[in-house]
């Protein structure tokens, strides 16, 4: 997996003014072609190492973490730990759009030729990849859908079993 575009920050800052708090968090390039347009920041729990928060800063419509250079097919993930474990699991690159509400609006490029859906098996991820499916399949592209095996929600979980 390409490191280029992943962070850790120690201290990283979360809300405003006297508000603010420091945290550690992982920081995600999420992209537009080859341009950083948004950063998503996961908040971590320093004990466990779960994420606590997921805030994105700039403008992630259309933009996704993309794994490195596009491949002739991605599958696009709703969160990056889902993409980075599918393609663990399977070799092929996998994208994440940062969100369910995202899922339709990420740019393929040009250069792909199939895309695979890996939306999470819950309601929210099935109306996503409806809408991405519908927005996708005006293009020319293969457009395929892959579930995770029972009862898992996401790619992630199969690596947590």
């Amino acid at each position: 997996m390409p490191l280029e575009d992943l962070r850790y920050h120690p201290r990283c800052p979360k809300g405003q003014g006297r508000d603010v708090q420091f945290k550690p968090a992982l920081l995600v390039a999420m992209r537009k072609g080859s341009a950083i347009v948004a950063i998503q920041r996961i908040f971590l729990d320093p004990t466990t190492a779960d994420y606590t928060a997921k805030l994105v800063l700039g403008q992630a419509i259309g933009a996704a973490w993309t794994n490195g250079a596009p491949a002739k097919t991605i599958g696009i993930c709703e969160g990056f730990e889902t993409a980075a474990a599918y393609t663990a699991l399977t070799g092929i690159k996998a994208w994440a759009t940062m969100g369910a509400k995202r899922f339709h609006q990420v740019d393929i490029p040009v250069s792909v030729e199939r895309v695979i859906l890996l939306a999470d098996k819950d309601p929210e991820g099935r109306r996503a990849e409806a809408k991405a499916r519908d927005v996708l399949c005006r293009r020319d592209l293969a457009i395929e859908t892959e579930w995770p095996p029972g009862r898992m929600n996401d790619w992630a979980q199969l690596l947590k079993r």
